[in-house]
């Protein structure tokens, strides 16, 4: 059963506004720090909760110093507070930065209280980018009548299941000539490829998304199918139990589950990468889609998937 409430509590911490810890602790620790910095975010947020002795109320103002530090380049930024009540009614600070974080960069956050010197702080490595290889799509037919058609997409340099798998199908609306995207509801089939030890294998059914998109679209008169988009969001070692394993009891152990120095809480980091492409004219005609014709991917994909008007299947 922990395999299906890990996720729960992991969608906590990357969200920075659950308080696993009691904020009541006899500890010479002065701050919990949750946060997830955030590959798809022009701003981050991470969440700062003092460690009390008494019961006080914890929006009262902190005064403390929160910045965050690259550390391949020692770019400084200071962060901001703000007071935030939460939908249960609690009050609590989270702090925030304009900041695009970068694949393979350390990011360091750094709590530091006004008037003294024992720091808290953490470090998250943000996950490296793959190198995406998609390959030519296969057709077969079943008894002369059944088309099978799969596409196969290798994500080289991801060792293991990510996070989450997204996938966008974007068309040309011919009704006010504008792009148009449409997310399904299902991921591609995805599971590691065999014999190699950092490869990550999607293999996408290519007449199951479009028996979904024609059961909502009309695409016979109305959609030219521009592009095909995948996205996969991986996260950092930290989110990783110690050992690999959700051990009930390791984990409920106070701070196991935590990379925070002089303090208790997790920082963690999130990346999010994208492969998009584009069906050959012959091979949308023999998938049923009306082809876009010779449109640079360049000017499809301009903006990431996922811009457009996005409606579910």
């Amino acid at each position: 059963m922990w395999k299906f409430i890990f996720p729960i509590l992991l969608l906590g911490v990357l969200t920075a506004c659950e308080d696993s810890v009691s904020p009541i602790i006899e500890s010479s620790r002065q701050y919990t720090l949750f946060g997830t910095l955030d590959m798809a975010r022009d701003s981050q947020f991470v969440r700062v909760i003092p460690i009390r002795e008494t019961l006080t109320e914890e929006g009262q103002e902190l005064e403390v110093n929160v910045r965050s530090i690259e550390l391949s380049t020692q770019q400084t930024l200071e962060w901001r507070d703000s007071v935030h009540t939460f939908a249960d009614g609690r009050i609590g600070h989270i702090f925030f930065a304009p900041l695009r974080i970068r694949p393979s960069n350390t990011y360091r956050i750094e709590i530091l209280p006004t008037g003294g010197d024992l720091t808290t702080h953490a470090e998250t490595v943000v996950p490296d980018k793959p190198r995406i290889e998609i390959l030519d799509p296969t057709f077969e037919f079943v008894l002369t009548t059944r088309l099978l058609a799969r596409q196969r997409i290798l994500w080289h340099g991801v060792s293991s299941a990510p996070f989450e798998i997204e996938q966008w199908y974007r068309f040309l609306s011919l009704a006010d000539f504008t792009f148009k995207d449409y997310k399904l509801s299902y991921a591609p089939l995805s599971r590691a490829l065999e014999g190699t030890a950092d490869v990550w294998e999607m293999d996408k059914d290519l007449i199951q998304d479009r028996d979904s998109l024609s059961s909502k679209l009309d695409l016979n008169t109305f959609y030219h199918l521009a592009g095909i988009a995948l996205r996969i969001t991986i996260l950092d070692d930290n989110f990783v139990p110690p050992g690999g394993e959700f051990d009930r009891e390791i984990l409920a152990q106070p701070g196991t589950l935590s990379n925070v120095t002089n303090g208790f809480g997790l920082l963690g980091s999130v990346g999010r990468f994208s492969a998009e492409w584009i069906l050959s004219e012959s091979h949308a005609l023999e998938l049923g889609y009306l082809p876009l014709g010779d449109v640079a991917p360049e000017d499809i994909w301009k903006d990431p998937p996922g811009t457009y008007e996005v409606a579910r299947h």
